[in-house]
């Protein structure tokens, strides 16, 4: 594969949340066990979360889905043009990982862009190399309460066009690594005592085995 691939289009899904809300990779399954786990606030999700963790292992076999982390981000908050849910600016979830993410949202979806990617294997030269890389009009978005499936192959940004109001982004993540940076909210269903580490400042990348 190489960068600049477009990500695997799943179903159109249905979610409707009602509380605002603000979690940030939240463990929901840990390596050796099959089953999610969610407070009853987070059971609005468990249809997504089936839908996503039935297609992982259909895609990467039971297997690779015992050995993953799960986690869950959900945000449902109000937004407008001067403020967007995440940082701005192109990026790849997952660079010089073999993480899988699954991204679902309700309005102003994710901008993908296709052109044909050369970057340097850093994750901080990376990211100038891919603003300095992506064509306009390679641009792509998929219609709103599409699942998407992502890899480091994906490069994407925040869409800037936000309407202004109330909007929900989930994403669901599969990863070998804690993703283990303070900040990143807590499951109090699950058994662990992490030691939390700091967030990078350059980039904000979930587990800091790969900090620099």
């Amino acid at each position: 594969m190489k960068y600049g691939e477009l990500p695997k289009v799943l179903d159109e899904i249905n979610v409707e949340c009602l509380e605002m809300m603000f979690y940030q990779y939240l463990p929901i399954k840990m390596i050796g066990e099959s089953k999610p786990e969610v407070e009853q606030r987070l059971s609005f999700l468990k249809d997504i979360i089936g839908c996503v963790c039935c297609h992982f292992v259909a895609e990467y076999g039971l297997d690779k889905y015992i050995e993953s982390y799960c986690y869950l981000t959900v945000k449902h908050q109000y937004q407008n043009k001067e403020k967007t849910f995440n940082r701005q600016g192109y990026h790849s979830d997952g660079f010089l990982t073999d993480d899988i993410n699954y991204i679902w949202s309700d309005k102003s979806p994710t901008i993908f862009n296709f052109s044909d990617f050369k970057l340097t294997l850093d994750d901080k030269v990376s990211l100038s190399e891919m603003e300095e890389q992506a064509m306009p009009f390679n641009e792509k978005t998929f219609p709103n309460k599409t699942l998407l499936r992502l890899n480091q192959f994906n490069i994407h940004k925040v869409n800037e066009n936000q309407d202004e109001g109330m909007r929900t982004f989930i994403k669901i993540s599969f990863s070998k690594d804690k993703y283990d940076l303070i900040g990143n909210s807590h499951n109090y269903e699950l058994d662990y005592n992490w030691q939390m580490k700091e967030r990078s400042k350059e980039r904000n990348i979930p587990q800091s085995v790969n900090l620099k």
